[in-house]
């Protein structure tokens, strides 16, 4: 179990707020259903109780991103311990389909007790493992959404909405300008326009 790899939880989690018009998936067990489609872990049947909770998690985990994006470390750490002890990893050893034993969450809990547990222990071991200027929140100022920068260089200050348009904004700026074809000589372009 690459627990690293949860921290996209916490991503999914605070982005769905502002998700590009689209219906929050927290209004409905069939739209969570629907959000957590791609973790068998996390499958189960979800209750009110749970969207509740993930909306609490939601708003904590947007400050601990926050909190990052300000490069208040110490502020990152307690929030993040605040949430470890709330929801405490439930590692089980396992075996399946051949593989040796490993590490898996246990599937105890509810939906969104395994959903928080994941998305918190996850964005921890990325703070404490590659470090605090690896989560953020986009650099565009109308934008809140959050990120994990996954560059070898610490180069990413934008979401996933905003990295395609500014790697293509970028681009663009690095192409020559086109050179304007000449006139042919002694005429003057008089084209209204």
């Amino acid at each position: 179990m690459n627990l690293a790899s949860f921290a996209e939880l916490a991503v999914r989690l605070v982005n769905s707020v502002t998700s590009n018009g689209q219906p929050d998936p927290l209004r409905s067990v069939e739209a969570l259903g629907d959000l957590v489609a791609d973790r068998p872990f996390l499958s189960g049947q979800a209750t009110s109780h749970d969207l509740g909770s993930l909306r609490l998690l939601r708003d904590e985990l947007a400050a601990v991103f926050a909190a990052a994006a300000s490069d208040e470390g110490a502020e990152v750490a307690a929030r993040l311990n605040a949430l470890l002890v709330t929801h405490p990893l439930q590692p089980e050893i396992v075996n399946h389909d051949g593989d040796r034993w490993h590490l898996h969450l246990a599937e105890a809990g509810s939906v969104s007790d395994r959903y928080a547990a994941a998305a918190v222990s996850g964005l921890s071991m990325i703070v404490t493992q590659v470090g605090l200027h690896k989560i953020g929140v986009c650099s565009i100022a109308s934008c809140d959404r959050a990120f994990i920068d996954g560059s070898n260089n610490r180069s990413r200050r934008y979401c996933a909405d905003h990295s395609a348009a500014r790697v293509t904004v970028t681009a663009l700026r690095r192409e020559p300008e086109a050179e304007a074809e000449p006139l042919p000589s002694g005429r003057l372009n008089t084209a209204a326009g």
